[in-house]
C-alpha cells in the first residue's frame, strides 16, 4: 500500500492569510476566525452556503469554475460541490471564502437511463440521450453518481472528462481510472492512489478503453493547512484507504479522515458502525498530518432508513408497506455478514433496517438503493427516516407523509426537535415548522423520523432531524 496522500482538484497551494479579508455578500463579521478547508454542495447563495455556514465572498478573492475565472455567484451555482479555504468566525455560521473552485466530476452525452459513459447518474431529472452534459454530485461507486448539479455542456469542445483514483498505472502507455482503461502518453507522471481528472475521447478504442487527450493531477484538500486548523469533507465514504497517509481509517469522498479520541455522530448516525462504502456523510476536524481527523460527522444527502417488516423478495428487489416502497440491492450492499435469503426469507424476515439512498424521479413510488441491510428485532415499531414528501406536512389535514406513507397526526403523537420534546405549540405549529417545499432559497426538504405501530394509521412519534441547509 503506498503512502501518497489521495488528491482533490481545489485550490492553489498557498498558506491561507493569517487575517480576514474585509466581508462582502451576505455574511456578517466577527471579531476572531479560524483558518478552515471545506469541500461541499452550495446550498444557497448570499453570498454561498456550503456546509451550514454563509462565507462571504469579497472582490480579491479567487474564485474559478471550471478552471475559468469566476467573479460572483449566482442561484445558479446552487448544488455545485466546491472546494473552499478561507476563515470561519467564531459564530460557527458566518465566515469569508478567499479561495473557491468548481469542478464537475464527469463530462460527456447522455444514453438512455441517464447514463454517461457507463456511469450511472442519480437523478430526479431524465437526461435527453446524445445530450452532452456536465454533472457535480457524489460518487457512490465507481459506476454511480448521485448528482447534486446538472447542466447541459454547451463548450462545443466534444472531449469527456472524468475524475477519480488512479487505480493501476503502465508508465507512458496506460491507466485505468473507475474501472476503465485510459491510453496515455505519459508526460504527466502519476502512481497509484493519485486523483486525477481525465480528458479523453469517448470513442472507445476497445472495450472499456479510451485515448486520453490530458490526465491532470488533482490538489489536496488539506495541502497548505497549517497542523490544528479545521477541515472539513462531504462526501461519500469508502473503506479503501490506499493512497492515505499512515492512520487513515476512511476516505470521505477523496479525503482521508481518522477518528477522533471521541466523535459526536448526528442526523442518522449512530456510530462508527454506519461507515460503510456508499454512505454519504460530512465529515469535520482539523488537519493532522495531511489526515482530517474527525469529531464530527452528520449523515447527508439523500439518505433513508426504513425498519419494518419485507415482502415479496424477488430476485434482490423487495417491497415495503404493501409495495409502496420498492428496495433494490447490489453487489455493494452491505448484509451484515448474512445472506439476503437469510434477512428477508429466513429467521430475520419479520424485521429489517434498510439503509440506503432514494433513486427514483419522485414521479412514482419511491425506490431506494439500499447500501446496509440488518436484521432488527420485530417487536420494533415501524420507522421512516428520509426527507419529508413535498408539502407532506398538512397542518390543515393533521398529518404527515414521508416516502410516500401518510398517518396522521394528533394529540396522543410524540412531537421532537433533535431528541428534544416540542413545547413551543401544538401539533399544528409543529407541522407548520417543517420545511416541505422545494424552494432551494431555504433549502432542503426536512428530514424527519416518522414511527408508527403496524397497521397504524396513527403516527405514534415524529421527529424533526435538522440537517444544515
Amino acid at each position: 500500500m503506498k503512502t501518497k496522500e489521495l488528491t482533490i482538484r481545489g485550490l492553489a497551494v498557498t498558506g491561507l492569510v493569517s487575517t480576514l479579508i474585509a466581508c462582502g455578500g451576505g455574511s456578517g463579521s466577527s471579531s476572531t476566525s479560524t483558518p478552515v478547508v471545506a469541500k461541499g454542495v452550495i446550498t444557497a447563495i448570499g453570498s454561498i452556503w456550503v456546509n451550514g455556514v454563509e462565507y462571504a465572498t469579497p472582490s480579491g478573492g479567487s474564485y474559478s469554475d471550471d478552471d475559468e475565472p469566476k467573479a460572483t455567484f449566482t442561484p445558479d451555482d446552487i448544488g455545485k460541490v466546491v472546494s473552499l479555504r478561507g476563515h470561519r468566525n467564531d459564530d460557527g455560521i458566518s465566515g469569508t471564502a478567499e479561495e473557491v473552485e468548481y469542478e464537475a466530476e464527469i463530462e460527456g452525452a447522455a444514453i438512455a437511463g441517464n447514463i454517461i459513459n457507463g456511469v450511472a447518474i442519480i437523478t430526479d431529472q431524465i437526461l435527453t440521450p446524445d445530450t452532452r452534459y456536465e454533472i457535480s454530485g457524489f460518487w457512490l461507486n465507481n459506476t454511480t453518481i448521485e448528482a447534486t448539479f446538472i447542466k447541459v455542456d454547451n463548450d462545443g469542445d466534444g472531449i469527456d472528462e472524468i475524475k477519480g483514483r488512479v487505480e493501476t498505472v503502465d508508465p507512458g502507455i496506460s491507466l485505468t481510472v473507475r474501472g476503465n482503461t485510459y491510453l496515455y502518453n505519459g508526460s504527466t507522471v502519476v502512481a497509484e492512489g493519485d486523483y486525477v481528472e481525465v480528458h479523453f475521447n469517448p470513442t472507445l478504442v476497445s472495450p472499456n478503453t479510451y485515448s486520453a487527450n490530458i490526465v491532470e493531477l488533482e490538489d489536496d484538500l488539506m495541502d497548505g493547512l497549517i497542523e490544528g486548523h479545521e477541515a472539513e469533507a462531504e462526501g461519500v465514504v469508502s473503506t479503501d484507504t490506499t493512497g492515505c497517509p499512515t492512520g487513515a481509517d476512511y476516505v470521505v469522498g477523496e479525503t482521508c479522515i481518522k477518528l477522533d479520541s471521541f466523535v459526536e455522530w448526528e442526523d442518522g448516525l449512530i456510530g462508527s458502525v454506519d461507515l460503510i462504502n456508499g454512505v454519504r456523510v460530512e465529515a469535520e476536524g482539523y488537519n493532522s498530518g495531511g489526515l482530517l481527523i474527525s469529531n464530527n460527522i452528520k449523515g447527508r444527502g439523500n439518505r433513508v432508513r426504513i425498519t419494518a417488516t419485507p415482502a415479496d423478495n424477488f430476485d434482490g428487489t423487495f417491497t415495503f408497506f404493501d409495495g409502496i416502497i420498492t428496495v433494490t440491492t447490489s453487489n455493494t450492499t452491505d448484509m451484515n455478514g448474512l445472506q439476503l435469503a437469510d434477512l428477508l426469507g429466513g429467521t430475520y424476515a419479520t424485521g429489517v433496517e434498510v439503509r440506503g439512498i432514494r433513486t427514483d424521479d419522485g414521479s412514482v413510488n419511491p425506490v431506494v438503493l439500499a447500501t446496509s441491510i440488518r436484521p432488527e428485532d420485530a417487536d420494533q415499531r415501524n420507522e421512516i427516516r428520509a426527507a419529508v414528501n413535498l408539502d407532506g406536512a398538512d397542518e390543515s389535514g393533521m398529518t404527515i407523509t414521508v416516502l410516500g406513507i401518510t398517518k396522521t397526526v394528533d394529540n396522543s403523537t410524540q412531537l421532537e426537535i433533535e431528541d428534544i420534546l416540542y413545547t413551543a405549540g401544538d401539533a399544528t405549529s409543529f407541522l407548520t415548522r417543517i420545511d416541505d417545499n422545494d424552494d432551494t432559497t431555504d433549502g432542503p426538504n426536512d428530514i424527519v423520523d416518522l414511527r408508527f405501530d403496524a397497521g397504524s394509521s396513527i403516527a405514534a412519534q415524529i421527529e424533526i432531524e435538522l440537517e444544515d441547509d
